[in-house]
């Protein structure tokens, strides 16, 4: 009996031991909610007739008013047991908004999306003790978003689809979250991450047919002038932590 407790204790030991060493890197797998910020959020006008303009207040925003999110990242410390970390990873956001008009200025079913694929590089400072098993951390990267959309408007007899051509902006975010280790290789991952997507970048192109731009430089149209557009959006999200070189 006595054997069989130190048995028990040793192996308890060393696997308490091995949680609490620092990995050599970690792979998070990750989804949740972002919600667009500056001139990404905005909303469709009341009728038909203002959905996009003639009066709207957000006409010079992209009328998004939700986004998921998921993606992987990927932590390996500069050096053996340091607090910095590199950190890189290929994030995918949608957003949309969508709305049903029956009123006299016209009736159509309106869904608009643009989506940004992001792949990611930079560092992050975690704050955890030696023997802590809640890590918490903070850390920024650059970003190379792939922008892309649709818009499809259904109307009572036809239907028409409008894409939006790709293009590459810069960007870059800033957040925090925390590592909680539930066993030494997995472990939960929950946090924040605020992104200016187009920081380098801007342009502005006519739209033509039913192709349309991204548009967010400074231009004017029609005998009005629009100021540029940025593109931020707050993400919060949550995952799973896998743990290697233990």
């Amino acid at each position: 009996m006595k054997l069989y407790l130190v048995i028990v204790c040793i192996g308890l030991f060393l696997v308490i031991n091995s949680a609490k060493s620092q990995p050599t890197g970690t792979v998070q797998f990750y989804g949740g909610y972002s919600l667009p910020m500056g001139d990404l959020k905005g909303n469709f006008g009341d009728t038909f007739g203002t959905w996009t303009g003639n009066g709207n207040p957000d006409t010079n925003t992209y009328f998004m008013k939700t986004g998921i999110s998921y993606g992987i990242y990927v932590k390996f410390p500069v050096k053996r047991k340091s607090p910095v970390q590199i950190t890189g990873g290929v994030g995918f956001n949608v957003f949309s908004n969508s709305q049903v008009y029956n009123d006299p200025s016209g009736a159509g079913d309106i869904s608009l999306t643009q989506s940004h694929l992001a792949v990611v590089l930079g560092a992050e400072y975690n704050f955890a003790k030696k023997k802590s098993k809640l890590n918490p951390f903070i850390g920024a990267e650059a970003m190379v978003n792939v922008i892309g959309g649709k818009l499809t408007i259904i109307y009572t007899n036809e239907t028409k689809d409008f894409t939006m051509n790709s293009t590459i902006r810069l960007g870059l975010q800033v957040g925090g979250g925390l590592d909680i280790v539930v066993h030494n290789n997995i472990g939960f991952v929950l946090g924040a991450k605020y992104a200016f997507a187009n920081l380098i970048g801007k342009s502005y192109q006519e739209d033509f047919g039913t192709k349309y731009n991204l548009g967010d430089a400074a231009h004017d149209l029609n005998g009005a002038s629009y100021p540029s557009k940025s593109i931020q959006y707050l993400h919060l999200y949550g995952g799973l932590s896998f743990y290697f070189g233990r």
